[in-house]
């Protein structure tokens, strides 16, 4: 039986990439790789010992499971959880390089993505996605 990816988006509610990024990583998990992922929650993650929320849990699944970090800006607060708690990531995507790649499409702000942020997001998803069928030929 093949490991589900975990994927952790950025926990930034006031970066537009953060809407991003959370937005993309439901799309993944929900439509494009349902059967091959799962969302695991940043803030849980990184403050790990709340055993009685699951934070532990979020930890050791990142041990045990390829994770793909989506992250919202610069500082790859995601990233860096993921390996100072569980170990390397098996991939990160970075939000605002796809938004520099794609500049036609103008999200409207953080709190309404617009038609132009939910594009955004469906291509942000679809870069996921490869990266989980790149991880699933690794294995």
């Amino acid at each position: 039986m093949k490991k589900k990816v975990g994927i952790i988006a950025c926990s930034g509610e006031k970066l537009l990439g953060g809407t991003l990024s959370r937005a993309a990583a439901r799309i993944v998990v929900k439509k494009l790789k349902p059967h091959d992922t799962i969302v695991l929650c940043q803030p849980l993650f990184a403050a790990g010992g709340l055993e009685r929320h699951g934070g532990q849990q979020e930890r050791n699944f990142a041990k045990e499971h390829p994770t793909i970090t989506i992250e919202g800006c610069e500082e790859l607060c995601s990233k860096i959880a993921v390996e100072r708690y569980s170990g390397p990531v098996a991939a990160t995507i970075r939000v605002d390089e796809i938004m520099k790649a794609h500049p036609e499409f103008k999200p409207k702000s953080r709190e309404d993505l617009g038609k132009d942020g939910l594009k955004l997001a469906e291509i942000i998803a679809e870069e996921i996605a490869k990266k989980v069928d790149e991880l699933d030929k690794q294995r």
